[in-house]
């Protein structure tokens, strides 16, 4: 990683020597967020109120995927955001 790249904190903790604790911690957490929305939904809900747990499912689903695509077994000191490189 070059250090003209600007990274957020999330990229750096992910990037760091914890990333791969920090990055199943949050799929964790976004899975059980999805499962709450996904059970929100299937309660059945005025249609303003599924649109918006609808959204959280995807975006949580979203960004689980984003963490899945991150690579966990990287080299040491390359970037797992192949965009930032």
């Amino acid at each position: 990683m070059n250090a003209a790249t600007a990274l957020t904190e999330l990229e750096q903790r992910l990037a760091g020597p914890d990333g791969a604790a920090l990055r199943a911690t949050l799929a964790q957490r976004l899975a059980a967020l999805e499962q709450r929305a996904c059970r929100q939904l299937d309660s059945g809900l005025v249609p303003v109120a599924f649109q918006q747990c609808q959204a959280v499912a995807q975006a949580a689903a979203a960004a689980r995927d984003v963490l899945a695509e991150l690579a966990p077994a990287a080299e040491p000191g390359a970037s797992p955001f192949p965009l930032t490189r």
